[in-house]
């Protein structure tokens, strides 16, 4: 006797509780990597990109070689965003926060450092930029850039503005990319919050 097969397509649902437990496990790995980052209290070459638009707040920064300039980068909502490029040499924050929202999953993945944080070779390129700014020795200049046919290179090259020293007070800055070449992360936490 033959038995006749069909094949059955069963239609698309997602399994939500395995996918909810892998999503949660990946943040927990990441958690631990970070933690990790912050029993040692040093990480080098820690660049932050691709996860779309995230907000870094704080109490106040001390940078000192500061430079911005125009630029172009990729964000989760689009191929080329208007950004502006941010650089310090070296910068110390008090009262870190940095928040990501995820809203298909209804959660806020938040890090956070009790202690003032250190970082060397910063590099921001944020979308919006809040907060008391105050520059030592500040200069902004526009520069001729002549017949280039690159928007990223001529955004980049004819206006800049740079300072000695900056310090931002009240900080609430949109970043896609952020760097840093080597940061400590003392009392760091890292927790999920629930959105509304």
């Amino acid at each position: 006797m033959e038995m006749a097969t069909k094949p059955v397509i069963i239609g698309g649902r997602t399994a939500k509780k395995p996918l909810i437990a892998a999503l949660l496990g990946g943040f927990l790995l990441l958690g631990a990597l970070l933690s990790i980052f912050g029993l040692t209290g040093v990480a080098y070459a820690v660049p932050i990109s691709g996860a779309g638009e995230f907000t870094v707040q704080f109490d106040k920064l001390n940078g000192s070689g500061f430079k911005m300039y125009g630029g172009v980068a990729e964000a989760g909502n689009a191929p080329q965003t208007p950004v502006f490029v941010n650089e310090m040499d070296k910068a110390t924050i008090q009262g870190l926060r940095i928040s990501k929202d995820f809203p298909a999953l209804g959660i806020r993945v938040v890090i956070v450092a009790s202690q003032p944080v250190s970082i060397d070779g910063l590099v921001q390129k944020a979308t919006q930029i809040n907060g008391n700014i105050s520059f030592g020795s500040l200069t902004m200049k526009e520069s001729y850039v002549g017949d280039t046919s690159n928007p990223v290179e001529k955004a980049a090259k004819e206006f800049t503005q740079g300072a000695d020293s900056i310090t931002i007070e009240n900080g609430d800055i949109k970043n896609v990319y952020l760097f840093q070449q080597k940061v400590s992360l003392p009392g760091m936490k890292v927790y999920f919050e629930k959105l509304n």
